[in-house]
């Protein structure tokens, strides 16, 4: 990746739907140059693809929170049916394996408390491998997801 690639990148993460023209005039490069370089990242997984970020307040979901979960370690049927089944929860935005203490971390979105707590109780909790869950609920977001390029 050189310079270029860096700041096609950088445009393309403030605005995943500006133009190839656009990008090209503000990295001073061609249209037909961006797209092709981006293509080559695709092609190399550097960007494994395009998304939209959405507002999940604006959608009614206004609780926000990250779960630390402890789970057996003895039985490995059991840890992919964990992940299995979280990867199946609508309320589950992201799961990430960790090493230390916590052997996972979750970040959940929900409708309201009472729903967040029902997620916690009769999904999260009821899962055999789980054998504690602690919350943090979120109440604001300081700074947003911005890529290191």
């Amino acid at each position: 990746m050189d310079e270029f690639d860096r700041r096609i990148l950088r445009e393309l993460a403030r605005d995943g739907r500006a133009s190839w023209l656009d990008i090209a005039e503000k990295i001073n490069l061609s249209a037909s140059a961006c797209q092709r370089r981006a293509q080559a990242m695709q092609k190399k997984g550097i960007i494994r693809h395009f998304t939209v970020s959405l507002d999940h307040k604006a959608m009614g979901l206004q609780v926000r929170a990250f779960v630390q979960v402890k789970v057996e370690r003895h039985s490995t049927k059991k840890a992919e049916e964990f992940k299995e089944a979280i990867r199946l929860s609508p309320e589950v935005q992201s799961c990430y394996q960790l090493a230390g203490s916590i052997d996972y971390l979750l970040d959940v979105i929900a409708p309201d408390l009472e729903s967040f707590a029902r997620f916690i109780e009769q999904k999260l909790l009821t899962l055999e491998v789980v054998t504690d869950a602690a919350s943090s609920i979120v109440l604001e977001e300081v700074k947003a997801f911005e890529p290191m390029v």
